[in-house]
């Protein structure tokens, strides 16, 4: 018999959205045949330990209901568990970027066939050790790392409206009050300082509701792109959107991009850190990849 996929849903994922779709996909996979259980969140962090308790008691297939918050936590319970984990995402939430990445549907009746279908790729995870106060955590993540004004903007963004619309406006609005830390960055061998906008270490394409960070990245091939962006004028920062929505970034003079294995960030004075659109702690920051750490469900017809 066919494990049982354990479903973790977060009902406040896009707004409501989630606890709104989740009869409508649980009478899809019913429908296929796809046997669920489920088990929603209450508060942050939750997910993580449902997870871990799921697979210590011998889960081995689990389905994230949300949005890249909810996928986030979910990883960070599956990953280090023995035997193969496999995960599936149910893209409810509002960013939905490393949905977007892989084209995983948002409509119930699609993301049930896609489950029912089954196929799966190995997919690299981001370790990330970092600092919160006097003390090293760690932490997994899909999608993205980021060091600087991506973390300045969640830390200052606007509750409401849309996360994506809000991302946006936290962008151009902290532009005047942002001051960079002077910033050592070393990859590939290579050590870089100064003053950065940015730093991102990215396993995927998309980040902050559809803008392109890092559009060479891979999924699979073992490595973590580096993306900095030196720190500019307002209005030349602004000019720049247009390159980052369209995935044109990395041909700009003020960019700097490499696929390494591993990275370490030290700024002064330390500055927030953030995973998948979570914010965690502080630099200094070390990162790598665990190359196909997991299995992921994607469609049939993926995109590249």
């Amino acid at each position: 018999m066919t494990e049982p996929w354990l479903a973790v849903m977060n009902p406040v994922a896009g707004r409501g959205r989630a606890a709104r779709a989740w009869p409508a996909l649980a009478a899809a996979l019913e429908s296929l045949g796809v046997a669920v259980d489920l088990v929603t969140t209450r508060a942050p962090g939750e997910a993580t330990r449902l997870v871990a308790e799921g697979v210590a008691n011998g889960r081995r297939r689990v389905l994230a209901v949300g949005g890249d918050g909810t996928l986030h936590e979910v990883l960070n319970g599956m990953v280090g568990a023995p035997g193969r984990m496999t995960l599936a995402v149910a893209p409810f939430g509002t960013g939905n970027d490393w949905a977007r990445g892989h084209g995983i549907p948002r409509d119930a009746g699609a993301i049930a066939a896609m489950l029912s279908a089954g196929r799966t790729i190995g997919h690299d995870v981001g370790e990330i050790d970092y600092r919160v106060e006097s003390r090293r955590e760690r932490r997994y993540f899909i999608n993205l790392a980021g060091v600087g004004y991506d973390a300045y903007v969640l830390e200052n963004m606007p509750t409401r409206g849309p996360r994506s619309l809000a991302y946006l406006a936290g962008v151009v609005g902290g532009l005047l009050k942002y001051r960079p830390a002077l910033t050592t960055v070393d990859a590939g061998g290579v050590r870089r300082t100064g003053r950065y906008f940015a730093a991102f270490a990215a396993i995927g394409r998309y980040a902050g509701g559809g803008m392109q960070f890092a559009p060479c990245a891979k999924h699979d091939d073992g490595l973590v792109d580096l993306v900095t962006i030196d720190h500019l004028g307002i209005f030349a920062t602004i000019a720049r959107l247009p390159k980052i929505y369209s995935g044109r970034l990395l041909g700009d003079p003020a960019v700097y991009w490499c696929a390494t294995e591993s990275i370490v960030i030290a700024t002064d004075p330390p500055v927030r850190v953030e995973a998948d659109g979570q914010l965690l702690g502080t630099t200094p920051v070390r990162i790598r990849t665990l190359r196909r750490a997991i299995d992921v469900v994607v469609p049939d017809i993926a995109r590249p």
